[in-house]
């Protein structure tokens, strides 16, 4: 006599179980480290765009600090946290404003996901550091002719 009984073994069951988190350990590092990296990606293009709006207010005005005073993001009307919609990784600071210069720096947010991603620094020339891992309450990187985006 046979029996026609369809289904899995408890044993059968259980390997199935175990390979699945076996693939989840593996996994789930490797997505949280591409999003933060992608969420870094995005905050630098907000960077790059902010720097656009601020030398067209240069071009505009022929300088950074009209009547003597430094500009400041709201001047550009650009908020402070980046990105402007949903939940805030990055908060954003204008320093070191003069006539012709500035420098834009990103920190992450320590309540978001960005936390301990390290700061993002652009400067009125171009150039542009991160230096992976250091943590917010840290000092940010200076960006030369020589450093990037890509923390080496």
């Amino acid at each position: 006599m046979r029996s026609n009984q369809m289904g899995f073994t408890l044993v059968e069951m259980m390997i199935v179980v175990l390979i699945i988190g076996i693939l989840a350990a593996i996994a789930l590092p490797s997505y949280d480290r591409y999003v933060i990296r992608t969420n870094r990606t995005d905050a630098q293009a907000g960077m790059m765009a902010i720097a656009q709006q601020l030398q067209k207010y240069r071009i505009a005005n022929f300088t950074f600090t009209p009547n003597g005073t430094p500009i400041t993001l709201a001047t550009i009307n650009t908020p402070t946290v980046f990105p402007t919609t949903g939940t805030a990784l990055y908060n954003l600071q204008l320093t070191n404003v003069q006539a012709g210069t500035w420098t834009l720096t990103a920190t992450p947010i320590a309540s978001a996901r960005q936390k301990g991603d390290g700061h993002i620094v652009l400067n009125h020339r171009g150039w542009r550091c991160w230096t992976e891992g250091t943590d917010n309450s840290g000092t940010a990187c200076v960006p030369s002719a020589t450093t990037n985006w890509d923390g080496r």
